[in-house]
């Protein structure tokens, strides 16, 4: 489809026909964002998992950056000042974990919003395309069936458009949820072999 089609459907499919078309365009563009950030920080939770698997003496650095494993960000963001014994240390993991999670899981609930909102938009622009054909029918009759099929077209492509834009959405947000549950289990693996670690060697970190 060349661009000057692209523009004729767009407009055909009037104002609501925009408003989808930037909604999907945001909402695929955070789920580019997210896969490349979820990979990253799955790549390094199982870096950092198989560390400590093959050696008992291995350590974790800490680091609060974007890109660090968040095994390495719960640690540094632990209160070790607070931390005197294997329960302590068990409940402050258990807090910043949960903390964590809505970091790892970034832009995820927006992209389900946008996900749900865009078959709502397509039936929203397929009320409007009705509105006006019945506008059409109560001024002219059934003698315009030009601006009629106006109004249905509208209709028509925006119901589609909004499917056709929330169906890979829906479904590569569903993919990426599976990922940050992953990215969790491992994270939590990792967190219960630090918890047989002694305490006083975090300290010296």
């Amino acid at each position: 489809m060349t661009n000057i089609d692209l523009m004729a459907q767009m407009d055909k499919g009037g104002p609501i026909m925009w408003v989808i078309f930037v909604a999907a365009c945001i909402a695929f563009a955070m789920l580019i964002w997210q896969s490349w950030r979820v990979y990253a920080l799955i790549k390094h939770a199982r870096e950092d998992y198989a560390t400590l698997q093959a050696d008992a003496s291995s350590r974790i650095e800490l680091n609060l950056s974007a890109n660090s494993s968040p095994a390495a960000r719960i640690l540094s963001l632990m209160n070790w000042q607070e931390i005197f014994s294997k329960d302590d240390l068990i409940k402050e993991m258990n807090i910043q974990l949960a903390a964590i999670k809505p970091n790892m899981e970034g832009s995820l609930p927006t992209i389900a919003t946008l996900g749900a909102l865009l078959p709502m938009l397509g039936l929203l622009g397929t009320v409007t395309g009705m509105i006006n054909v019945f506008e059409v029918i109560a001024l002219h009759g059934s003698g315009r069936p030009e601006q009629m099929a106006e109004g249905i077209s509208q209709a028509l492509l925006t119901t589609a458009s909004g499917l056709i834009f929330a169906i890979p959405v829906i479904f590569l947000h569903h993919l990426l949820s599976r990922r940050v549950s992953e990215l969790m289990v491992i994270t939590s693996q990792t967190m219960q072999i630090l918890v047989h670690r002694d305490i006083e060697s975090f300290k010296q970190d």
